[in-house]
């Protein structure tokens, strides 16, 4: 399966990778954490992504979606 991945991700087109993760917060401290990576990524790194999305669920679920530009 990661040959197949890696296969994708090297095809010569243009495209979007998407990578969505989704984080089990059992402390406003760790929101917080993922919040701070989140808020880095965007200052630093403004031009590699299309879209970051960042969703608190219920639960203390922290869903975090990332699309690059490939």
């Amino acid at each position: 399966m990661e040959t197949l991945l890696k296969d994708l991700k090297n095809a010569k087109i243009r495209k979007h990778v998407v990578t969505s993760i989704e984080y089990d917060c059992k402390t406003e401290e760790n929101e917080e954490e993922i919040f701070e990576m989140v808020h880095a990524l965007i200052t630093e790194h403004t031009n590699d992504f299309a879209k970051i999305t960042y969703d608190i669920e219920p639960d203390n679920k922290v869903k975090v979606e990332v699309i690059e530009n490939k």
